[in-house]
């Protein structure tokens, strides 16, 4: 008996620890159509470029294709569409400056950043040492104080530099 309710006590537990969680959001068609107050399923970064669930107002379930997809925010996260080589890919938002802002795309396990100077010019940042240091640095070369510290390899940190450059 102990055994039995034992089990059945565990098997509850395991139910209500795999239960979906969602929050509220606000999503964006590529048509420019804006759904609001809606329930988005939290998922990891990984798999929120992939998929989206939300319940809509009527409280039903709906998954739309993730391309159809321009924007959307779930709580405090935004994830947003860039263009980069040609290509629309799906980034969640790190840092939104009133001069740079930064973009991080974790696919696959690889996580890739994007710097972009707003409403301007948009870089992937390289991920080897000489190469982010010369990319970077000269993308950024319109503060000189910055760009000089990223070159002479004193300024590594890509959230400390989006940071001072937007204090700047």
């Amino acid at each position: 008996m102990r055994n039995t309710l034992f089990l059945i006590s565990l098997f509850i537990f395991s139910i209500s620890s795999y239960g979906q969680e969602f929050e509220t959001g606000i999503i964006i068609t590529q048509r420019y159509d804006t759904i609001t107050n809606v329930k988005i399923e939290k998922l990891n970064d990984a798999k929120s470029l992939l998929h989206l669930t939300y319940i809509d107002a009527d409280g039903n379930q709906q998954k739309p294709d993730i391309e159809s997809i321009k924007s959307y925010t779930r709580g405090d996260e935004n994830f947003t569409r860039i263009y980069n080589n040609g290509d629309m890919v799906l980034v969640k938002q790190i840092t939104a400056g009133k001069k740079l802002n930064l973009y991080l795309r974790d696919y696959n396990g690889t996580a890739t950043y994007y710097v972009e100077k707003v409403f301007d010019e948009l870089i992937k940042v390289p991920s080897s040492g000489s190469k982010f240091t010369r990319v970077l640095g000269d993308f950024l070369n319109d503060s000189p104080e910055i760009s000089q510290k990223i070159k002479s390899k004193e300024l590594q940190d890509l959230k400390e530099i989006v940071t001072l450059y937007n204090q700047g």
